[in-house]
């Protein structure tokens, strides 16, 4: 997907930018070779959000003309808010997003419409990164392989499908919406931060109840930010049984997070208490 010397735009579709941290992840990706821009909206503030609703609409439309990859400066909360002002201007082409976090609402706005996004580290979030999960992720953008990651089976099983999902609070936010992405026969991934046990619960039941959960073929789970005998506990009792379903520790808001693409094909295999997750 990338090359050295490959133009990258930096937008802040979602909560307002640390120039801190979002200057050490710059840091990280013109090491890469990579010729990053900042698009000028990026360091806006209003409130909690990088500018307003419109102006961030704005920004990333501006800045997807003539670049290669656009990379989400931070998450936070906002990229929902965006998606009706989206919704009838989005062109045919648009470069690769890279985002996390709040940023799912996007991310599987735009993998539903076949356009190219992926779940990876926002700019900021960067020098979070151990230096093996930055070599790990570059080598998975610069194409020298396809993501791959090893996990800890729950329910044991096959299934294979296209990948949505992400950050567990902002999906369930969007059930009900035109702007849910499309689950029938795929392969969800979910992750969180910071949240109680209780309120994971709410989220996990509301998916139940809503019928979604039952539409996926198999289920793949990130960090959640609680001891993982809790999280396994917690979708045993929520989740449909008869189909696969994994916990993956690197994946989420941890310091080993990796990338892979949303919309596209993946393979879950899940079998003795271990679990892969393959891309072609």
């Amino acid at each position: 997907m990338l090359r050295p010397g490959a133009r990258v735009r930096v937008v802040a579709p979602a909560g307002a930018v640390e120039r801190e941290a979002l200057a050490a992840g710059l840091e990280i990706l013109r090491d890469w070779g990579l010729q990053v821009e900042v698009a000028p909206e990026t360091l806006e503030k209003k409130g909690y959000f990088a500018g307003e609703d419109r102006v961030r609409a704005e920004a990333l439309l501006k800045a997807a003309t003539g670049a290669d990859l656009l990379w989400a400066a931070r998450g936070g909360y906002g990229s929902a808010r965006l998606l009706p002002l989206l919704a009838h201007q989005l062109p045919k082409r648009f470069p690769p997003l890279l985002g996390f976090s709040d940023l799912s609402a996007l991310l599987n706005f735009l993998a539903a419409r076949d356009l190219p996004a992926w779940h990876a580290p926002t700019v900021s979030f960067l020098p979070r990164l151990s230096s093996e999960a930055l070599a790990e992720m570059r080598a998975v953008l610069f194409g020298e392989k396809a993501p791959a990651f090893e996990g800890q089976g729950i329910f044991p099983g096959r299934a294979a499908g296209p990948v949505f999902g992400g950050n567990l609070a902002t999906l369930s936010a969007l059930v009900g919406t035109p702007y849910f992405p499309p689950l029938h026969g795929a392969l969800l991934f979910l992750e969180d931060t910071g949240e109680p046990l209780y309120r994971l619960d709410r989220y996990l039941t509301h998916l139940k109840l809503s019928g979604i959960l039952d539409q996926v073929a198999g289920f793949v789970l990130g960090d959640m930010g609680r001891p993982p005998e809790e999280i396994c506990k917690l979708v045993e009792e929520i989740l449909p049984p008869g189909k696969p379903c994994a916990f993956f520790p690197t994946l989420g808001h941890t310091s080993k997070l990796g990338a892979f693409p949303l919309g596209k094909r993946a393979c879950l295999e899940v079998s003795r208490g271990q679990a892969r997750w393959l891309f072609s």
